[in-house]
């Protein structure tokens, strides 16, 4: 009869589903188990309970019920009870008995399961294999965190990604001109971080009008759920603080300025990297700074990691412009008129710099220059000289700064103008403003006298099949342009509004995307259009124009993006004779900013708001506008390019260097590995999968699923693809990689289950054994935990540890590879598998003891190789910067402060790497 004790834990045999047991008393013959987990409570008769004793041997790991996980170092007894002694990953020591275990615990107990018969389908085993080996495969991977991202291979912005993600709790600026990608930058240095390690909490400030475009982008491109936080949300919970209720906080920044009880609760919020978008608005000087400012310099000075966006780094001031780059580093930028002397010393760097990528001939002034910048350089080629330069250039580290001059692969713009009668009815309306959206001012009926709409069912006719993106200021106008279509020509038009659900969008942008049963047109509002960009497109037509020119080079955006394979079409239908001919001749002959760029626009705005206002009003004055706008645009567009920093293009963007990381990604999708590891895994696990449209696959929970969901797969399915250009046509499919949410989730439910941990297959006929034999190969994982923050996994992730025993006790792995073992699995045939198992009982448990020895052998191998990987990667940039350090201040002290901290710390736990047996397959060769 076993020795039960309450408060002891023990596991149900013939139902493990049931969590673990702990006994709650024990009455005569029988015995009362609680299972917590399931909320269940069973009876057994004392003698013949389906029970086993749980109890964790030294080096497992365990976890209580507040989720805290622990290394067993000791196990203790006393009057039938268990207290386990673990370490942390922070290294300290706590004592938890054995009733305070999480009762959702699962123990993988390869040994016992194998000598117990109790089998696995050998598919799994094999899916198991390679799960640990594309883990490890990942974990070390340059290109982590780059890969998964639903994102064109873009060179400057994945190097950028790269470079900003790598340093110890970056701060920096990213000032890229409108339309290079600033956001997905962002998004792929968060997602990057939190792959790494380097980013749990993160803090997202906006203006409010970007709030829906930022949530957007981060779901569709990174998988990244965001919890968007407004008044409703942050006065709804009632906890304490109500940001510490999510990971991943966006929020409009007028909120936190606005209400105080908001912006001290953010501030008393622990968070490892603050976003701010618009970065711009903050501002600043010598004298006072605007609330939102104040703010952020407040997040700023708690918060490690810290990255600044705006498409405008200079041209609203160098105050400005230098109190940015005070919130990344207040005690480096402290002065303003020093920073401006600095500036103006490193000018004289950059242009010799241009002179060397221009591979000009230097003269005695240049190489004495160089001289005492560099020291000796003679016998430096000039790639080694420009890297020098480039190290000790002034805000080259904190300011990334990329510009179409310099980046390939935008389209041409083509503006196609189309004058049209100004109703009377409009002509009435006494506001110029007003006139801009006469329809929106009218209100109801518009439709029957306006004549844009005439001349767009016209223009529809005339480009069909061509598809066309309509932006329009208002969402009640979107809807009414929808309806006149309808009726008045029986076009079908897809809507996209801000008044609409994300999944509403998403089916929209689907019907305007699909080349055969789609839509032709798509009609956007504003703040609709935001977060999607259309590339397919490259017709667009503006049937308004709005007031600023940020928000129309915004509104271009959605079609002007690196990438566009063809010239875009600008369809401008306005009414003449009126306050939309003069902002349309404003923007064509004074800005030029339909068919280019203009850097200067928004200052040229700034300055002559109050002209262009009067000549809206008085129609005569556009001529002497559209003078002084060009002369104007043409002076701050001239300074702009004279300011040109050719050593700061070169830090952010450099085409043969940035090649070779594109190249990587690319080769990691030509793979498909992927798509073949999720494939066998759904067919394992019973998803049922089809062919879809275009190439995808549709994906749908099927009935005889081994649990009732699979990870990240909805009831109703998902369609999805594994080619990245897929993905970027076609925002409604998930793209699928090693890096997306449902595959690192199947791995994980399948590494912390016992799925695969024991197996034993038949090979008969195979030559490579020439009589009868005994093969047992066994699955380590060797595990060094560590702090998320530490980044353990770039030199030592949890890494398997194959061997493959022969009844000698020899290591045959390096002669039979593990893909090569394949035969009849006899999970299903239960009586043959025991006979088996049994009759080879004593040589399998010596062989495993002989096992056991090896792995060790090979731990010791594994922790040297990893030592010496951080020694020289860590300390590699470790003397990088403390060099470097000498020469350029923007090195702050406390990142090299944290990066001795980590290597310390790595240093230390290197020694606590220990071994766990995951896995085990018996072969028997006849």
């Amino acid at each position: 009869m076993q020795d039960f004790v309450p408060g002891q834990r023990w596991l149900s045999e013939t139902q493990t589903e049931l969590g673990l047991g702990l006994v709650e008393a024990v009455e005569g013959r029988h015995v009362r188990i609680a299972y917590p987990a399931t909320g269940e409570t069973r009876l057994y008769a004392r003698h013949e309970a389906p029970l086993a004793r749980l109890v964790v041997g030294r080096n497992e790991r365990i976890r209580d019920r507040a989720g805290r996980e622990l290394r067993v170092i000791e196990v203790r007894t006393a009057h039938g009870l268990i207290t386990y002694r673990g370490e942390d990953q922070a290294g300290l020591i706590h004592d938890l008995p054995e009733a305070e275990l999480d009762d959702r615990l699962i123990f993988n107990r390869p040994g016992q399961r194998l000598l117990a018969a109790r089998l696995d389908s050998d598919h799994w085993f094999r899916l198991r294999h390679r799960t640990w080996t594309q883990g490890r495969r990942e974990a070390g991977s340059a290109t982590l965190g780059l890969v998964g991202a639903r994102v064109a291979l873009i060179p400057h912005q994945l190097h950028i990604a790269a470079e900003v993600s790598r340093r110890e709790a970056p701060r920096v600026l990213l000032a890229d001109e409108v339309g290079l990608g600033k956001t997905i930058e962002a998004g792929l240095i968060l997602h990057r971080m939190r792959l790494t390690g380097g980013a749990h909490r993160v803090l997202i400030l906006t203006p409010e009008p970007l709030l829906h475009q930022w949530l957007v982008e981060m779901r569709r491109r990174f998988n990244l759920a965001l919890a968007l936080f407004d008044q409703e949300r942050f006065d709804s919970i009632q906890d304490d603080n109500p940001f510490l209720s999510e990971q991943r906080v966006l929020c409009g920044l007028e909120l936190l300025v606005e209400q105080p009880a908001a912006g001290q609760a953010v501030l008393e919020a622990p968070w490892d990297l603050l976003i701010v978008d618009e970065a711009h608005h903050l501002t600043w000087s010598e004298t006072e700074s605007s609330p939102a400012y104040r703010l952020v310099e407040a997040l700023a000075k708690r918060i490690p990691s810290v990255l600044l966006l705006t498409a405008t780094p200079e041209q609203l001031g160098r105050a400005g412009h230098f109190g940015r780059l005070r919130l990344l580093d207040p005690a480096r930028f402290h002065d303003p008129i020093a920073f401006q002397d600095e500036e103006a010393r490193y000018a004289p760097i950059a242009a010799l710099a241009a002179r060397l990528l221009d591979d000009e001939p230097l003269d005695d002034e240049d190489r004495a220059r160089l001289a005492s910048l560099l020291g000796e350089f003679d016998g430096l080629d000039r790639e080694t000289l420009i890297e020098r330069l480039i190290d000790r250039h002034g805000t080259g580290r904190v300011l990334f700064r990329n510009t179409r001059a310099t980046i390939p692969g935008f389209p041409r713009r083509e503006l196609m103008a189309h004058p049209l009668p100004e109703p009377d009815a409009y002509r009435a309306l006494a506001d110029p403003l007003a006139r801009l959206t006469p329809e929106h001012a009218h209100g109801p009926g518009w439709e029957a006298f306006d004549p844009r709409l005439d001349w767009l069912i016209a223009t529809l006719r005339a480009l069909r099949p061509a598809k066309v993106l309509l932006i329009c200021a208002q969402a009640r106008t979107v809807l009414e342009l929808r309806e006149a279509l309808r009726q008045r020509a029986g076009l079908h038009a897809a809507v996209f509004h801000e008044g609409m659900e994300i999944v509403e969008r998403d089916r929209a942008a689907a019907y305007f995307a699909a080349v055969e049963d789609g839509t032709q047109i798509l009609l956007c509002s504003e703040i609709g259009s935001e977060g999607r960009n259309f590339q397919f497109a490259h017709h667009l037509i503006l049937f308004d124009l709005p007031l600023e020119p940020d928000l129309l080079e915004q509104r271009i955006g959605r079609l002007d993006r690196i990438g566009q394979t063809q010239t875009i079409r600008l369809h401008v239908p306005y009414l003449s004779g009126g306050p939309m001919e003069v902002l349309c001749r404003w923007y064509a002959e004074g800005l030029g900013a339909f068919e280019h760029l203009c850097p200067a626009a928004a200052a040229v705005h700034e300055r002559l708001d109050g002209r262009l206002s009067t000549a809206l009003s008085e129609p005569g004055l556009t001529d002497a506008l559209i003078a002084e706008t060009r002369a104007l645009a043409a002076q701050l567009n001239s300074d702009l390019a004279a300011g040109r920093d050719r050593l700061l293009e070169l830090h952010s963007h450099r085409l043969t260097r940035d090649a070779a990381l594109v190249e990587s990604i690319a080769a990691l999708d030509a793979e498909r590995t992927v798509a073949d590891y999720l494939t066998d895994f759904w067919d394992a696990f019973g998803v049922e999968h089809e062919p879809g449209p275009g190439g995808s696959l549709v994906v749908r929970p099927g009935p005889q699923m081994l649990q009732e969901t699979f990870p990240r797969l909805p009831e109703d399915g998902l369609t999805v693809t594994f080619d990245r250009a897929q993905a970027l046509a076609h925002e409604d499919r998930e793209f699928l990689t090693w890096e997306h949410p449902m595959t690192r989730e199947a791995m994980e439910l399948l590494t912390a289950s016992e799925l695969g941990s024991a197996a034993l297959i038949l090979i008969q006929n195979d030559a490579r054994f020439a009589r009868a034999t005994l093969l047992l190969e066994i699955l380590y994982v060797a595990e060094c935990p560590a702090p998320p923050e530490l980044q353990m996994g770039h030199f030592l992730p949890p890494t398997p540890v194959r061997l493959l025993l022969d009844a000698e006790g020899r290591d045959r792995a390096g002669e039979i590879a593990h893909a090569s073992l394949r035969g009849d699995c006899l999970s299903h045939n239960a009586k043959l598998a025991r006979a088996l198992i049994e009759s080879q009982a004593v040589r399998l448990a010596g062989m495993l003891e002989q096992g056991e020895a090896l792995a060790h052998e090979a731990l010791g191998r594994l922790e040297q190789d990893a030592r010496a990987r951080m020694d020289q990667v860590l300390g590699n940039e470790l003397e990088r910067l403390l060099t470097l350090a000498k020469v350029n201040p923007t090195v702050r002290p406390d990142e090299i402060a944290r990066l001795k901290y980590r290597r310390e710390r790595l240093e230390a736990l290197f020694g606590k790497t220990h071994l766990r047996l995951d896995a085990l397959r018996l072969i028997i060769a006849h």
